[in-house]
């Protein structure tokens, strides 16, 4: 009888730790398979689409590495590191669709490398510069292609944009509505000293407002999606 008990004792013993084994291993499982399941939702929120704009996919990838690469430059103390490259991006997809509609001259391999120097310069050593490649999800040969289009859309902004050289009395109140332009080591230059200075910083504001107005109009016509919420 004691025999039998003992016996039964001792199966329900090692049941009991069986059944405790399998819980922990399938507790181990579960372990596992959450953690991939983590890893693989992680890996699909590295990139997403954050805006469409004249029928182009931007996304948190293409922000990234106009950021890191220097490509896009965040203004400064921005508290959201995403909203104005997007908002760069989303305007340089619209004009490069209107620029692939006139396709200016294209920019030779010498322009393209001299661009590529400059992003090169931005860091201290290739391997910097390969790992903010790596970072983004690109390689030289797409950011020699990105390199390949503003070059473009620079050319045709030089074609289209020549604003009307400003009159002397303009020139004048440009110097005096922009002193600190002027303004070198404490003291206000003379007119007379800052003239071609005055000229080409007026052309310059004035050029930019025009391409300002355009691009403002690009967006008025063109269907554009924002999918990207700050701070999300």
């Amino acid at each position: 009888m004691q025999n039998a008990e003992c016996k039964m004792q001792t199966n329900r013993t090692t049941w009991i730790a069986r059944a405790r084994l399998c819980i922990l291993h399938c507790a181990f499982c579960i372990s596992l398979i959450m953690a991939s399941l983590s890893v693989a939702m992680a890996a699909e929120t590295i990139d997403r689409v954050l805006a469409v704009a004249a029928g182009e996919l931007i996304m948190l990838s293409d922000v990234s590495a106009a950021r890191d690469l220097g490509l896009v430059p965040a203004p400064a103390g921005a508290g959201d590191p995403i909203a104005p490259v997007l908002a760069r991006l989303v305007d340089r997809a619209l004009i490069l669709a209107e620029v692939d509609r006139y396709a200016p001259p294209e920019p030779g391999a010498d322009a393209v490398d001299r661009e590529v120097q400059t992003v090169r310069s931005r860091f201290a050593t290739p391997a910097a510069l390969a790992a903010a490649l790596s970072k983004s999800g690109i390689d030289e040969n797409h950011l020699r292609q990105t390199l390949r289009e503003d070059l473009r859309i620079r050319a045709y902004e030089d074609q289209r944009f020549l604003p009307q050289a400003p009159s002397e009395d303009e020139l004048g109140q440009y110097y005096r509505d922009h002193p600190q332009a002027f303004t070198r080591q404490g003291s206000l230059v003379p007119f007379d000293a800052a003239h071609a200075d005055i000229v080409r910083f007026a052309t310059d504001d004035r050029r930019r407002a025009l391409i300002s107005d355009w691009v403002a109009g690009l967006r008025r016509r063109a269907e554009v999606t924002m999918l990207y919420l700050p701070g999300r």
